[in-house]
């Protein structure tokens, strides 16, 4: 497929070895048995010897063919298992110089001329005759750890070619992606010479010249006492069977000594924080042996004498435990003072124990003392560290007092915290307890209310609305018998029958009002329910009463007379209209109350509220009744359009919040 085809995108999915991942730059790329190529694989977790599956599309690169995933997921990843990295082509490093070998892992036969810091990257200067290649390995953040060892040395170097345009030009540019250091491997004969071409430097032909040498390469021998791959070693150097003295030897070069190892290594001595190290040094293992035993030394004589680099045994007690990134670490007091005691993270994978401080601690490590700083009156600031070889050179003698200071201090504040808390919830109490008498107070009087007009209720039954009724009977049997006779007394006879069936009507509801306890106990919109739902059922028409807001109590009267606007709004629509459903909405709102009523029925030309007919006494009952609470009744209706009637009560000194919710029903009757 040339770029051209691979730029229009095509599905496509391949299994192979990832070669080289550098997820900082999304650089990665995978080899089959046929040949390699570039991915964009983004934040997928990886590295290097990775069987994997890939799916995404093809698109063209600055020289070659590239698959892209998609970003947003990783779903096109599959990851089958961990192998080998396959065999490199040997490739001269001068046919390096083009894209003919664009993605593909090769190895070349170079001289190292130079390493250096590019980013987080090394950079490694590759030299074959006239030709260069520079070469990258991922993973270096500092000057200090860089693998310039291998400066000088013939090696054999393995990576991937990648290979881009220079800005500009267009020029094909290529380097050499290598995914470790151990893939830079030193020519064997080389690296035996470099030994055998340094004669064994000896602790007192090592430290004791007045000025350091010249940066030629030095050689020692010595038993390991502490390492970390990737940064270097302690070595006790040895007069016959005893410790003559200490060094530490800085190393890149892969793998690292065991504790107790015998070590060969050449480097070029350099002075580090006041001491000398041998740094940039290559190393090999002469023999092994058992770890090294540390040195008991007294408190004082570690004031007085100077045991930097040495492994010794000492205790003392905690004072607080780190926890960082790349270390951790313990302040300790000891006889000789405050200790930072740390463990490289890089040496031992157990969790880091967190110790209470006063905890009483045996410690087991290299003895490192800082550089003093300059002061006015001399050297000041002398302190010191212990760098542990694994976890278990860290261990309990004595467990921390239960009662420390930081738990005394937890204690105080809790029990602060405790009578704050007690404080406030007898406030509380106190204020709930007034609540609750004020609802108490509030019902009494409502139940007080409502014996009264039950007692009225039944009186008006036994009396006005017994007398009601008989002259209703009696005005019905007088117009049977004029029913014959023409002229005004007929009318006036009409109007009286009226007059009296409206208020045996008035009167059988003021009776059911002041009877009913459902709006006293569930609220409006179920006494709504109650009064409207069987005058609807008996008509057949659909009912649908809704609910909206946060439902607020009405004092002084307002409810009922919302209920009989309602009411009265309703069997009016029923009577006249003949509606086949009535919408009735509650809607509680910050301002206030907004009901409404609405019926599609026949509707009728609205007359102004003055100008009503003396037998509208419904309409003018229920501006009467708005005006009453203080609000305001609009009345909307056009003949065949319907009649919407609607209230709106702004929020005054008579609302008050109810004591419990109340339900919100949406009922929908026919």
């Amino acid at each position: 497929m040339d770029a051209a085809e691979a730029d229009r995108a095509h599905p496509a999915t391949i299994r192979g070895v990832i070669t080289y991942h550098d997820p900082t730059r999304y650089l990665s790329f995978i080899q089959d048995e046929t040949a390699g190529i570039y991915v964009s694989l983004w934040y997928a977790k990886v590295r290097p010897g990775d069987v994997v599956e890939v799916s995404g599309k093809t698109a063209a690169g600055d020289v070659g063919r590239i698959i892209v995933t998609d970003p947003a997921s990783r779903a096109g990843i599959r990851l089958l298992g961990h192998g080998a990295l396959p065999t490199p082509k040997p490739v001269a490093l001068e046919d390096l110089r083009d894209a003919t070998f664009d993605a593909q892992w090769v190895s070349t036969q170079a001289r190292v001329e130079s390493v250096t810091l590019d980013g987080d990257r090394a950079a490694v200067e590759l030299v074959s005759g006239d030709a260069r290649l520079r070469a990258f390995i991922p993973g270096y953040t500092s000057l200090e750890g860089l693998p310039r060892h291998l400066i000088g040395f013939p090696v054999e170097a393995r990576g991937v070619l990648g290979t881009a345009l220079a800005p500009g030009t267009g020029a094909v540019r290529t380097t050499l992606d290598v995914p470790s250091i151990r893939e830079i491997r030193i020519d064997p004969a080389a690296f035996a010479e470099r030994f055998e071409s340094c004669p064994v430097t000896h602790f007192e032909g090592l430290f004791s010249r007045d000025s350091l040498p010249r940066r030629e390469p030095t050689r020692v021998q010595g038993r390991v006492t502490l390492a970390r791959e990737g940064h270097g070693f302690f070595l006790n150097l040895y007069a016959g069977d005893h410790v003559h003295g200490t060094v530490f030897v800085q190393s890149a070069q892969p793998g690292a000594p065991a504790l107790g190892d015998w070590v060969d290594t050449v480097g070029v001595v350099e002075r580090a924080n006041g001491y000398r190290v041998l740094q940039d040094a290559i190393f090999r293992v002469l023999s092994h042996g058992p770890a090294v035993d540390g040195l008991h030394i007294p408190d004082r004589n570690i004031l007085k004498e100077d045991f930097h680099g040495h492994l010794i045994v000492t205790q003392g007690q905690i004072v607080e435990t780190f926890r960082g990134l790349s270390e951790a670490a313990w302040l300790v007091r000891t006889g000789f003072g405050f200790v930072q005691v740390m463990l490289p993270r890089g040496n031992d994978r157990a969790p880091v124990r967190v110790l209470e401080p006063g905890t009483r601690v045996g410690i087991t490590g290299i003895l490192l003392r800082n550089p003093p700083m300059a002061g006015r009156f001399g050297e000041q600031g002398v302190g010191y560290q212990i760098q542990l070889r694994t976890s278990g050179d860290l261990t309990v003698l004595k467990a921390a007092p239960w009662w420390t200071v930081r738990r005394i201090g937890i204690a105080l504040g809790l029990a602060a915290l405790v009578s704050a808390a007690a404080l406030g919830w007898v406030y509380l109490l106190r204020k709930r307890v007034r609540e609750q008498m004020e609802t108490i107070r509030s019902q009494l009087e409502r139940a007080a209310v409502s014996e009264e007009r039950t007692r009225i209720a039944r009186e008006l039954h036994d009396s006005l609305a017994q007398h009601l009724a008989s002259i209703t009977i009696q005005l019905d049997a007088v117009a049977v018998r004029l029913k014959t006779e023409e002229g005004d007394t007929q009318q006036l006879l009409e109007t009286a029958r009226e007059m009296a069936a409206h208020s045996m009507d008035q009167t059988r509801l003021a009776i059911w009002d002041l009877r009913s306890p459902t709006l006293a106990r569930d609220g409006l919109v179920a006494a709504i329910h109650e009064v409207v739902q069987p005058l609807t059922e008996r008509r057949g028409t659909l009912l649908r009463v809704t609910l909206e807001g946060e439902v607020r109590r009405l004092g002084g009267g307002a409810e009922n007379h919302l209920l009989r606007i309602v009411q009265e709004a309703s069997a009016n629509a029923l009577q006249h209209g003949s509606p086949t459903q009535i919408e009735i909405a509650v809607l509680f709102r910050a301002q206030g109350l907004m009901v409404t009523i609405h019926d599609n029925g026949a509707g009728f030309r609205v007359p102004s509220p003055g100008a009503l007919p003396v037998a509208h006494f419904g309409l003018r009952g229920m501006f009467e009744r708005a005006k009453k609470i203080g609000g305001q009744l609009v009345l909307e209706s056009e003949p065949g359009a319907g009649t919407t009637i609607s209230v709106w009560i702004p929020w005054r000194q008579t609302v008050e919040a109810t004591a419990k919710p109340l339900p919100s029903p949406e009922a929908q009757c026919a």
